[in-house]
């Protein structure tokens, strides 16, 4: 029997916190190749609005910080004076996300460079639908001048 790898310390890689962290973990990893992550949105809907479908804006913030995790999986881990930027987005809403259901997202790479990289990225309702597509651009900025 395969154990599953433990990716729980992925997320560390992100700087962002709850509520604006949209991750709950990393369900898969292939170098060079794809990530998955997933998460569970209900909790932060009392953020966000008491609407019926998680806002498209923070749909995409979870492709975003998924590119994330894997450009530094691909480059280096972000030094203590960088953060990360979501650079141009080119996405399409194909059907609405309730805040009840898990959604899972992959992210691929289309070019990484040592501190910027475009990715094309798949949003998935807990069906199986695809319910966004994306092409994004991180990049990795200095917060001081040194």
């Amino acid at each position: 029997m395969s154990r599953r790898p433990d990716y729980g310390h992925l997320l560390t890689m992100l700087p962002h916190q709850f509520p604006l962290r949209v991750l709950d973990e990393v369900k898969d990893y292939s170098p060079g190749k794809f990530l998955v992550a997933g998460c569970s949105p209900l909790p932060l809907k009392i953020y966000f609005g008491n609407t019926d479908t998680i806002p498209p804006t923070l749909l995409i913030e979870g492709l975003a910080q998924a590119c994330v995790i894997l450009t530094q999986l691909e480059t280096a881990p972000l030094e203590e004076d960088e953060v990360p930027l979501l650079g141009a987005i080119k996405a399409k809403l194909l059907m609405p996300v309730s805040w009840q259901e898990p959604i899972t997202y992959k992210v691929e790479p289309v070019r990484i460079l040592s501190k910027k990289a475009i990715f094309t990225g798949t949003l998935y309702r807990s069906d199986g639908t695809m319910a966004v597509s994306a092409e994004l651009s991180v990049a990795v900025a200095a917060t001081s001048n040194s």
